[in-house]
């Protein structure tokens, strides 16, 4: 992984370090985050289009399950 050294005003600096505890994350993971979405390039998917196209796909409720009766020692 590469390691950058930037410069900012105070002012910027303190607004991203706002920004990334805002969002729960490190500055470098904040901006890291930033540059991904900035950046043109396709980028392949760990995941299948199949399995992205399930997301959200199940309608209904999920069956409710009881639990066995302890067993007996």
């Amino acid at each position: 992984m590469a390691q950058l050294t930037i410069y900012l005003p105070d002012d910027l600096e303190q607004a991203v370090r706002r920004a990334a505890r805002r969002e729960h994350k490190t500055v470098s993971a904040y901006l890291a985050e930033l540059a991904r979405k900035k950046d043109g390039r396709k980028r392949k998917s760990k995941w299948s289009e199949a399995l992205g196209k399930l997301e959200g796909s199940w309608v209904g409720r999920f069956p409710q399950i009881e639990d066995p009766p302890p067993e007996e020692p």
